[in-house]
């Protein structure tokens, strides 16, 4: 009867330990700035696309398209292969996001990828003031893509406050495509860190 009483006690204990450990990692007190963030927090009718830039991407013509849709993007630049500092200022100038990701070839060198019901997600980050911000899209378009029917499965499951991946591969009637039916939906397209 000891030896019951004994070990009920140690996995209460664990039991707690485990629970504290989860709160002071995911709770109040968590450092939710480090943890990856599937939904925005506006609990408006919003949209934020997370465009991944290659050395070819023609990013011009992503901004010009967003803003004649009234839009403003996050523009994901990996950060071990360097950044065009004049690229940056202008993005900015134009009012738009930038944020960093780890491209293919460098994969592995940091967290790069966060595992979420069975598929990988690319995880980015983008700076907020100080702090470093992590998000993981809600829809991956690269792996939506791979369906033919894949923009009407879009306009089916887009909804507010998710976030949609796009890889700037500059098939540019693609990411019309996308920005029109975020905008049939009502939604308003807006920057990472106005979603959160």
């Amino acid at each position: 009867m000891k030896n019951v009483k004994i070990t009920a006690l140690t996995n209460g204990c664990i039991c707690l330990i485990i629970a504290f450990v989860y709160y002071a990692s995911f709770g109040q007190f968590g450092q939710t700035a480090n943890a990856p963030v599937l939904k925005g927090v506006t609990g408006g009718e919003n949209i934020a696309l997370q465009i991944t830039v290659t050395e070819k991407s023609d990013i011009n013509a992503y901004m010009d398209t967003l803003e004649r849709a009234g839009a403003k993007g996050t523009f994901f630049f990996c950060e071990q292969c360097g950044i065009d500092s004049g690229v940056i200022e202008q993005i900015a100038q134009r009012s738009h996001g930038v944020g960093y990701y780890v491209c293919p070839k460098h994969k592995g060198r940091n967290t790069d990828m966060y595992i979420a019901d069975g598929f990988s997600i690319p995880v980015m980050k983008y700076n907020d003031g100080d702090t470093v911000r992590h998000v993981a899209p809600s829809i991956d378009l690269a792996k939506l893509k791979q369906r033919g029917d894949w923009p009407r499965v879009l306009e089916e499951s887009v909804c507010k406050d998710m976030f949609i991946r796009i890889v700037a591969d500059n098939v540019i009637w693609e990411f019309e495509k996308v920005v029109q039916i975020v905008s049939d939906k009502g939604y308003t397209i807006l920057k990472i860190n106005e979603m959160l």
